[in-house]
């Protein structure tokens, strides 16, 4: 009988082991092929000129802010990877090294991230409009909020640029943000979730990402994992139609004559 009773146990510890290492590559397949439909969908993006900022092996152009601890951020698995640590991990692009001159206005910054491990932000970004900057937070408070934080002394959770969206920890998204002299327009993978005006606003940043100026990334107590970063300039009809909108969402919001 105990012979029997230990061939049961190992054999049940021999099956739940295949389950587990089942369930872990089928949600490694399907991972990556989140990301392969999203990597497709930019390889077919051929009306622009792009100007990618990470090389997908090392941090050439990056600069770890070092807030995360010793070795926070690292490139694996070509990823440009946001540790966890205590409260912010983060870097910023070393725009004088690169040498390139990243825009204040009229461009647009596109990249792809997951939240690995944890359940707040995991890839927001700082970027800079005009001579100020601001960042757009995805994820924060507790792992749903989205938006842009400063706005008027607001933060994301506080003003208008704020929504609800359950960011899924292991999914990857496509992130779009544009930047006009007038308006902010983020997109999560095909969805527009802000057009705000700026204008006769005060943009500014909170505190814990101040490192991340002029462009940068930050996780808050949470693994982010960014695969791709790319920036390109936008086109005339693009400013156009974008300051248009501007204007019209202002006197629609009447937030100035």
């Amino acid at each position: 009988m105990k012979r029997i009773a230990l061939f049961l146990f190992a054999a049940a510890t021999a099956l739940t082991l295949t389950c587990a290492t089942f369930a872990s590559d089928k949600n490694k397949d399907k991972s990556e092929d989140d990301y392969d439909a999203i990597a497709q969908s930019q390889a077919d993006d051929s009306k622009y000129e792009w100007t990618s900022l990470f090389d997908g092996e090392t941090l050439k152009n990056w600069v770890d802010n070092m807030d995360g601890g010793e070795s926070a951020v690292k490139v694996k698995d070509g990823c440009l990877r946001l540790g966890m640590g205590p409260t912010t991990t983060s870097v910023h692009f070393d725009e004088e090294g690169s040498g390139i001159k990243l825009p204040t206005a009229n461009y647009e910054v596109e990249y792809v991230a997951k939240r690995y491990d944890g359940s707040d932000f995991f890839a927001a970004m700082t970027f800079p409009i005009g001579k100020d900057f601001v960042t757009f937070v995805n994820g924060g408070w507790g792992g749903y909020v989205a938006g842009l934080s400063s706005i008027d002394d607001m933060d994301a959770s506080e003003n208008s640029t704020s929504s609800f969206y359950n960011f899924k920890t292991g999914k990857w998204y496509r992130f779009r943000v544009q930047v006009s002299e007038k308006t902010v327009r983020v997109w999560v993978n095909d969805e527009a979730i802000i057009d705000y005006p700026i204008v006769d606003h005060r943009i500014t940043t909170r505190f814990e990402v101040e490192k991340s100026k002029p462009l940068g990334f930050a996780s808050w107590v949470s693994t982010g994992l960014i695969k791709t970063i790319r920036l390109r300039t936008l086109s005339a009809d693009e400013i156009k139609e974008m300051d248009a909108r501007a204007d019209e969402n202002a006197r629609y919001l009447e937030l100035r004559p």
